[in-house]
């Protein structure tokens, strides 16, 4: 038992540092850009604002994570049952609490000026929110 603690410490250090640099070598550059969008969203800047922040960004990076972030919408639509709240709807109050849900998933995913995003949410919930 001894011989083989002498030996698993120093295998697991080991094994530890080889490790460490393999993951860190495996980020993707979406994912932190992804991660720094995020964070200006929930600090309350619009799109235009990100966009003009990240401006020296690959296109082709803030596009994957423009992508990104309309799935995300998409699917905490879904999990909020949008689509049935809007056709149990019966009078403009319950319209405008479909509205402002739908209103807060693109502020928080800060793309509030995203035409590919509102045809998505028609799409997929039969909702134009432009109409709300």
């Amino acid at each position: 038992m001894t011989r083989w603690l002498k030996w698993a410490i120093p295998g697991t250090a080991a094994l530890l540092l080889v490790a460490t640099p393999l993951s860190w070598a495996q980020t993707n550059s979406v994912v932190s850009v992804y991660s720094i969008w995020v964070q200006f969203s929930l600090r309350g800047h619009s799109q235009g604002e990100i966009e003009s922040l990240l401006r020296n960004m690959d296109p082709k990076t803030l596009e994957q994570v423009k992508d990104r972030l309309r799935q995300n919408v998409i699917s905490n639509l879904r999990l909020k049952k949008i689509e049935r709240q809007f056709q149990a709807s019966r009078d403009t109050d319950d319209l405008n609490s479909v509205r402002e849900s739908i209103a807060t998933e693109i502020r928080f995913a800060g793309l509030q000026n995203d035409d590919e995003l509102r045809f998505l949410i028609k799409e997929h919930f039969g909702i134009r929110f432009e109409k709300l």
